[in-house]
C-alpha cells in the first residue's frame, strides 16, 4: 500500500488518541495490572511532547467502572474461549497484551495507528526496563489501519496458521461510521475464514449507554465528539437487537454477555465511593458479543 495513502488514512483518526489516554486515566482507579504504570508512562511522554491538556470536565472518573468491567469481562472470555492467539485491534494502552503475554503465556499481537503503536511500545519497553524483566517475546506491536485487509493481514503473520485466533477491540467502534464498521467487520470475517476462532468486541454503544454517560457526566458523548472530530451520536445503534442484526447480516453468530456478570470483580466503585445502584446505572446496559463466523 502507498506510504502516502496510509498515513492520510491514518490522519483521520488520530484525533481518537486522546480517548486513549481517557481509558488509561480511568483504568488507574482499578486493579488491572501494570494500568498505573502505563498510565504514569503516558502522562511522562504527553508532557515531553507538549501535547494539548485533556480538557478537565472529560478527566472526571465517575464512569471508571464502565471501563473496568469492559476489560475485566473481555478478559474472561478470552480465557473462557481458550485460544492462546490474540489479536487486539486498536490497543490503545491497555495493558492487556503485556499481562497475558508475560503472564499467561498467550501469543499476543497488539495494533493501533503508527504514532500510538510507537509510543505503547516504548512505554512498554521502560515498564520492562524499570521493573527488571524482558518483553515477552510473544508480544508483538504492529502498526495497522483497521479499516485495511493488508494491514491486518500482516499482523497475522505471528501467529500459527493452523491454530484458532481471538480478535477483540474495545471502544473502537463508536468512533467509525457504519460503513466503517461493515469494513472492520468483512476484514475480521476473512481473518476467521483463514485462522477459524472468534471475535469479542464490547463495541455495542447504545442510545442507553450514551444517556446513562451524559447523566454521570454532562454532555460527556456530545464532548467527545467534539475533541474527536468524530459522530459519536449518529454513530451509534438504537437498540441492542439492532446492533445483533447488523452483524448478523454480515455472516456473524452471536453470542450475548452483560458487564454485570462481573460486577462482584470491581474494585473502582469503592475507590470512587459509588453505590452499587450508581454502578449499575453505569454498566446494566452495556454488553459483549462473542462472534463466531456462520458456516
Amino acid at each position: 500500500m502507498n506510504k502516502g495513502k496510509m498515513e492520510n488514512k491514518q490522519s483521520d483518526f488520530d484525533k481518537i488518541a486522546p480517548t486513549a489516554w481517557m481509558v488509561a486515566y480511568r483504568r488507574t482507579f482499578s486493579d488491572i495490572p501494570f494500568s498505573q504504570e502505563i498510565f504514569a508512562k503516558l502522562e511522562i511522554l504527553r508532557k515531553k511532547k507538549d501535547q494539548k491538556e485533556i480538557p478537565a470536565d472529560l478527566k472526571r472518573p465517575e464512569i471508571a467502572p464502565q471501563f473496568e468491567a469492559r476489560h475485566k469481562l473481555i478478559d474472561k472470555l478470552i480465557f473462557a474461549v481458550g485460544f492462546d492467539q490474540v489479536l487486539e485491534l486498536a490497543s490503545g494502552f491497555s495493558s492487556r497484551g503485556l499481562s497475558m503475554s508475560k503472564e499467561d503465556g498467550f501469543n499476543y499481537v497488539e495494533t493501533d495507528l503508527s504514532r500510538v503503536i510507537l509510543e505503547k511500545e516504548q512505554i512498554i519497553k521502560e515498564i520492562a526496563r524499570d521493573n527488571d524483566f524482558d518483553i515477552p517475546s510473544n508480544l508483538h506491536f504492529v502498526a495497522a489501519n483497521v479499516l485495511e485487509f493488508e494491514q491486518l493481514a500482516r499482523a497475522v503473520d505471528y501467529f500459527d496458521k493452523t491454530k484458532p485466533i481471538t480478535i477483540i477491540n474495545e471502544g473502537l467502534l463508536r468512533y467509525l461510521t457504519f460503513a466503517e464498521k461493515a469494513k472492520v467487520a468483512q476484514n475480521i470475517y476473512k481473518l476467521l475464514t483463514e485462522f477459524g476462532g472468534v471475535w469479542i468486541t464490547s463495541d455495542v454503544s447504545l442510545r442507553k449507554i450514551f444517556s446513562q454517560e451524559n447523566i454521570a457526566l454532562k454532555d460527556h458523548v456530545k464532548k467527545v465528539s467534539e475533541l474527536t472530530g468524530k459522530d459519536i451520536e449518529g454513530n451509534r445503534f438504537e437498540k441492542e437487537e439492532d446492533a445483533k442484526l447488523f452483524f448478523e447480516k454480515l455472516g456473524f453468530s452471536i453470542e450475548r454477555h452483560s458487564f454485570i456478570e462481573v460486577i462482584d470483580d470491581l474494585v473502582s466503585p469503592s475507590r470512587l465511593k459509588l453505590s452499587e445502584s450508581q454502578v449499575k446505572d453505569i454498566i446494566a446496559d452495556a454488553v459483549v458479543f462473542v462472534m463466531r463466523r456462520r458456516m
